[in-house]
């Protein structure tokens, strides 16, 4: 009897201690809780970059809300971001907001900026689209860079060889 009223004791004891690790687990987590309304609003991008779930959304640098699914979109080109947004923020988000994916510092994780403009009703509510500008790519700007700077090098070797011609002309034995 006293071994059995023991073993339930552990075990409540024991329970009572999963049950608070979870808790602050989902309390401390990134992202929203359990404990904490949201809404959600659907972002339409034609690229992600780095992007993941559970990234901060933030307005003026406050965190609002988070990144809470990824999906390519029906057509194979866009994606659809989704957030979820704190319900302590429904009124501050309006229908003229830009919405960037902008990255911490150089290497820095990747966020959803919410860029207020004028802030003219209506706000933004449950289930609303919108558009989101694409992430800065360093990659493609390389490309780009190497693709001027190839234009560049054919532009001076015709030049090199106008003027060599134009030498041939000008500077030949009988002038």
């Amino acid at each position: 009897m006293e071994q059995k009223r023991l073993e339930t004791k552990v075990g409540l004891f024991v329970l009572v201690g999963l049950t608070l690790l979870a808790v602050l687990l989902i309390q401390f987590s990134k992202g929203t809780s359990l404990f904490r309304g949201t809404y959600t609003l659907r972002l339409h991008a034609g690229n992600v970059g780095g992007l993941k779930q559970r990234a901060g959304v933030l307005l003026s640098g406050v965190q609002v809300g988070s990144v809470s699914d990824i999906q390519l979109a029906e057509d194979g080109k866009s994606v659809i971001i989704s957030l979820k947004i704190y319900n302590d923020y429904k009124n501050k988000i309006y229908h003229d907001a830009r919405f960037v994916i902008e990255q911490a510092g150089f290497l820095g994780d990747q966020y959803v900026s919410v860029i207020t403009v004028s802030n003219q009703p209506p706000v933004l509510t449950n289930g609303a689209d919108v558009e989101c500008q694409e992430p800065f790519n360093l990659q493609e700007v390389a490309r780009g860079a190497a693709g001027f700077v190839t234009r560049l090098d054919e532009t001076a070797q015709k030049l090199d060889a106008s003027v060599t011609d134009l030498r041939r002309v000008v500077l030949n034995g009988q002038t």
